[in-house]
């Protein structure tokens, strides 16, 4: 059996559903694809994130601590975006060159979900 996907989307429960919209919203600037409110444990937000959307929900009183995963993001320019970031409290590792041919910086969302940022490096990069 071949399983055919047509959409992919990462769902997180955050335990502090108004501060980790934010980080993604205003901090991260990401486009809000959809969004509903119908009373504290029922609120949802969908981000687009390339071909993937990133949903936010409340916790519906099941906090579900996310554990054993992180996602990477290919961005377009690395570098001016680690401009952004450098020195900011929520890094994890600094910008660096990987051995695989890109370059990445990690960041945690406010509740310690870690996002990395890369872009492939160039030939002239590598030489």
């Amino acid at each position: 059996m071949k399983v055919e996907v047509k959409e992919f989307r990462l769902k997180l429960y955050p335990k502090d559903f108004s501060k980790v919209r934010h980080f993604y919203e205003q901090d991260l600037g990401l486009a809000v694809a959809n969004q509903w409110d119908r009373g504290e444990n029922d609120r949802g937000v969908m981000f687009q994130v390339g071909a993937t959307i990133l949903e936010l929900l409340s916790p519906n009183g099941e906090y579900r601590e996310i554990v054993g995963a992180d996602v990477s993001w290919k961005v377009a320019d690395v570098s001016e975006l680690w401009s952004q970031w450098s020195g900011k409290p929520n890094v994890v590792f600094d910008l660096r060159d990987n051995d695989w041919g890109d370059s990445s910086f990690c960041i945690a969302d406010p509740e310690g979900f870690q996002i990395t940022f890369f872009s492939k490096r160039t030939h002239e990069d590598l030489a």
